[in-house]
């Protein structure tokens, strides 16, 4: 268990992802101030709803990319690991942000290649139904924190993704929601081509 410096944010962070932040609140313009100064990590608490949820990811590596006239700032950080809160205090003593103990959770890196596979094919069909993004979809040898954010989750199904423990696991539930929304859009690409039969003239014969 460790204590982090915590900001939290309404943002599902994934192991070994690369984030880029806006600094502008005074409270968090300290905490990043003194995580560069001191070379440190600080935690990301994920809110949903309104409301803190239990787990996080810790940040480290912090770089500044640029400041702005008043004091705002842009960094990138590097998530290190996921946490579980222990001990949450609002406001850190002697500090404007908030921090709490944490605990590291398990996590199992056994990606595996034919499911990485599987889960290019199905993003390269939904960016084709879609027209997203012009049709580009992510490129199938990219890391996982480089796609995940692109196959149409929610907010808490990025929450159930993350509680997964082991990457393999991770990789069955984004297949399964993405035959999921595929099947979803197949039947509303039916539907409206039905809607659009019944607004033509139909030849109709008398049947006697």
């Amino acid at each position: 268990m460790k204590y982090l410096p915590l900001f939290p944010l309404e943002l599902v962070v994934f192991e070994g992802e690369k984030v880029r932040l806006h600094i502008f609140e005074p409270r968090y313009k300290q905490l990043i101030h003194e995580v560069m100064e001191e070379n440190t990590s600080f935690g990301m608490p994920v809110v949903f709803e309104k409301k803190l949820e239990g787990t996080g990811a810790e940040l480290g590596a912090v770089t500044l990319i640029e400041t702005w006239p008043g004091g705002e700032m842009d960094v990138e950080c590097t998530a290190l690991s996921r946490f579980e809160i222990m001990d949450f205090h609002p406001v850190a003593k002697g500090k404007l942000y908030g921090g709490g103990f944490v605990q590291d959770l398990p996590f199992i890196d056994n990606e595996d290649k034919e499911l990485k596979l599987r889960i290019a094919d199905l993003l390269r069909e939904l960016y084709t139904h879609t027209q997203f993004d012009g049709g580009k979809f992510p490129d199938p040898a990219a890391d996982f924190p480089v796609w995940v954010h692109k196959c149409g989750l929610q907010l808490q199904q990025e929450l159930e993704l993350a509680a997964l423990t082991s990457m393999s696991d991770r990789q069955l539930y984004v297949i399964n929601h993405l035959k999921n929304l595929l099947s979803s859009l197949s039947a509303l690409r039916d539907m409206r081509e039905k809607i659009m039969l019944n607004g033509h003239f139909k030849k109709m014969s008398n049947p006697l």
